[in-house]
């Protein structure tokens, strides 16, 4: 009997204290005015500004526009504080408070972490982070989450009324506080500093090559020498297959970055860089100097297919449409729910905790990737485009393709026969190796069908590997260069140690199409082995998301030498391109 009662007073006991924990002398809608504002603060912050001010800050780099993301995030946040704030009023006492508390908390956390505890924490570049290198890090981060817990509760433990005005109060102030920083980036966007994107690079004659003549370059990404060398550390006749080619071992990018070292190479336009608006460089790059190097190869009867990041090496299109092939302007259906993914897991990897930052991080092109799905926009993932390689179209006319291909770069998808690596990580040597092989079979193609002799063709790096987004450089870093001249085949490798650059490619390319190229200066054939010409490097160095500072560095002499670094100059960027 004694055990029966016991039992039935401890149930009795539950029942009272959780009545206790239910009792609420206040009405729905008093609690809903409550729940309201915390939950539009954390709606608004999370879901709907973080989205916005992160495709504002990083227009150049998304294939969407900010009114997509507006749209998207502005729908769903939305919905979500209408149903959040109704269900949240529904819970009642103590149950309401500490749902509330534990709600406001996580938002005022949040805020703080996006805007002044973000860290160095590296850039979206595909590169691992080392985050066991983070541990102190995000064990004083998590400290100072839990003191805004702590904090919110002991001031519902004082007193209930200042804690509810606080609640109130500080997520309207919030609110405030960000609908001033939208006002800016509407007004930015009404000033034509984040245009939407209208033009893209297709994939269009992707397999299209001529019988009669071309001109190829296929950029690498990161194909650092020292990748070239671990390659040939373990196979010494790995780039045999190159016959006809020379081996430039002395060779340097202009910039550090991809942007705007892409179309550099075809360009040549360098003073504009980092001191003008990104949309505007891409669009004056072409008539630098008074040259068009896409005019001229059109002129000398060439097709020109650009098969990149449109962002990247055109921008917004103005100024190529005439000379540009793939380049289209075909409207594309955007998968919403696929963009409303992506936003948001950018938005969580500023927000969330450090120790939680692995669980959102991701790589640029990811976010890009699969929006739209029904479209012919080109990506930069050789493998896919591998098995298409494998049957070529002839055609009379003339061609000049660039492709951008995704080479050393991480994410790291290819094995060393070119094929997926069916998502287990591989590594920059491996994907290399993946790579080169992919071209193998293309120039394989290219001799069955007769073609490959007359052909001028060119493989190089935009840069070489990433070092630190942080600090200057640190160590010399040439880059990987193969060129074969037309009528060139059937040879061994060559190599030259030819203090080359990226400033040699445009005239390079106009020689290969047996165009004028004086004005374009020095063809890589033409440079004299051992003459100390003075090459440039442009290093941006990263403060928080985007470049801060630009160090200029000449280079003369053997640039595998890091004591023929010199810094000539530093400036502050005007504007970023990352």
């Amino acid at each position: 009997m004694k055990q029966t009662e016991n039992s039935a007073d401890k149930k009795n006991t539950v029942r009272v204290r959780l009545a206790e924990l239910w009792r609420d002398k206040r009405g729905y809608w008093k609690r809903f005015l409550v729940a309201l504002p915390v939950m539009l603060c954390l709606c608004f912050t999370v879901l709907f500004f973080g989205p916005v001010e992160i495709t504002a800050s990083s227009a150049d780099s998304l294939v969407f526009g900010l009114a997509d993301t507006a749209l998207v995030t502005g729908i769903f946040s939305f919905a979500v504080v209408i149903v959040s704030s109704f269900l949240l009023a529904a819970l009642r006492g103590r149950i309401f408070n500490y749902t509330a508390s534990v709600i406001f908390a996580a938002t005022l956390g949040s805020y703080i972490q996006g805007n002044f505890l973000s860290g160095r924490m590296g850039a979206l570049t595909g590169d691992a982070i080392a985050w066991q290198e983070y541990t102190g890090a995000m064990l004083g981060n998590l400290a100072v989450w839990a003191i805004v817990l702590l904090a919110v509760f002991f001031l519902l433990y004082l007193n209930k009324k200042i804690w509810t005005n606080a609640l109130q109060l500080i997520s309207c102030l919030l609110v405030v506080m960000q609908l001033a920083g939208l006002g800016s980036i509407l007004a930015s966007q009404q000033n034509g500093e984040t245009p939407e994107k209208e033009v893209y690079l297709s994939e269009r004659e992707i397999t299209d090559f001529s019988k009669n003549k071309n001109v190829l370059v296929f950029l690498l990404d990161r194909l650092d020498y020292d990748y070239i060398e671990q390659v040939l550390a373990q196979d010494s006749g790995f780039f045999d297959r190159l016959d006809g080619f020379t081996s430039y071992t002395n060779a340097i990018a202009e910039f550090a970055r991809t942007r705007p070292g892409a179309s550099f190479m075809l360009s040549g336009f360098e003073e504009g860089a980092y001191r003008m608006p990104a949309e505007e460089y891409f669009e004056k790059q072409w008539t630098a100097g008074g040259r068009n190097l896409l005019a001229d190869l059109t002129a000398a009867g060439f097709t020109v297919d650009l098969y990149g990041d449109t962002l990247g090496m055109i921008g917004s299109g103005r100024g190529v449409e005439q000379y540009v092939s793939n380049l289209s302007t075909a409207e594309e259906k955007l998968n919403y729910v696929q963009l409303l993914k992506n936003v948001l897991n950018l938005s969580f990897y500023r927000y969330a905790p450090q120790a939680m930052k692995p669980f959102f991080w991701c790589y640029t092109d990811d976010v890009n990737r699969g929006l739209y799905p029904e479209s012919d926009r080109y990506e930069i993932d050789e493998a896919k485009y591998a098995p298409r390689f494998a049957q070529l179209q002839l055609k009379e006319q003339n061609y000049f393709k660039f492709y951008h291909f995704n080479g050393p770069h991480p994410p790291y998808t290819l094995k060393e026969d070119g094929t997926r690596s069916a998502g287990k990580e591989t590594d920059a040597v491996r994907q290399l190796k993946g790579s080169f092989r992919i071209l193998y079979k293309l120039f394989d193609q290219l001799k069955a069908e007769g073609i490959y002799e007359d052909s001028a063709i060119l493989i190089l790096a935009d840069h070489g590997s990433a070092v630190s987004d942080y600090e200057p450089v640190t160590k010399a870093t040439t880059i990987g260069l193969f060129y074969k001249p037309a009528g060139a085949a059937g040879t061994p490798l060559q190599y030259s140690d030819a203090p080359v650059s990226h400033k040699n490619i445009p005239a390079t390319i106009m020689k290969a199409a047996g165009a004028d190229y004086a004005a374009y200066g020095t063809p890589l054939d033409e440079v004299v082995n051992h003459v100390d010409v003075v090459r440039h490097l442009y290093k941006s160095v990263m403060v928080g998301e985007h470049e801060s500072e630009v160090y200029v560095y000449d280079i003369i002499g053997d640039a595998r030498v890091f004591e023929n670094w010199k810094v000539s100059h530093t400036f502050k960027t005007e504007y970023y391109f990352y």
